[in-house]
């Protein structure tokens, strides 16, 4: 590796820290950077002139990105999916009530519910 790729990785590291929230006093003396070396080249970072990220840091935020878009997919997807079930229910729940006004019959029973004594003795043997 040459000297002008060190000095760019070791510029690299210098912004990231500094981006991430490392304070700026900390930065300068990690690294070995001026204060006013380290705002020229955030500087130059902003307007596009250097770029901090590797080819392998690019290379895993493209696959964190593109798992990202995988998960926003995933989630629209049963987003869409509950709201069906969601109509679904509504329906089955017009469903019985019109069941129950217009025919008298109740349909709706808990899980645990009890059989009337009436029903139990109209039971085939």
């Amino acid at each position: 590796m040459d000297v002008y790729k060190l000095i760019r990785e070791g510029e690299r590291r210098a912004l990231k820290a500094y981006f991430s929230g490392e304070p700026l006093e900390q930065v300068c003396r990690r690294f070995g950077y001026s204060r006013v070396r380290i705002k020229a080249m955030a500087e130059d970072y902003k307007s596009g002139k250097i770029d901090i990220f590797g080819p392998m840091d690019k290379k895993k935020f493209d696959k964190q990105f593109k798992e990202v878009d995988q998960l926003k997919a995933r989630v629209a997807e049963l987003e869409e999916a509950l709201k069906m079930s969601k109509i679904k229910a509504e329906g089955y729940e017009i469903m019985m009530r019109i069941i129950q006004e217009e025919y008298g019959i109740d349909l709706p029973k808990k899980v645990e519910a009890k059989q009337s004594a009436s029903s139990k003795s109209d039971t085939r043997k």
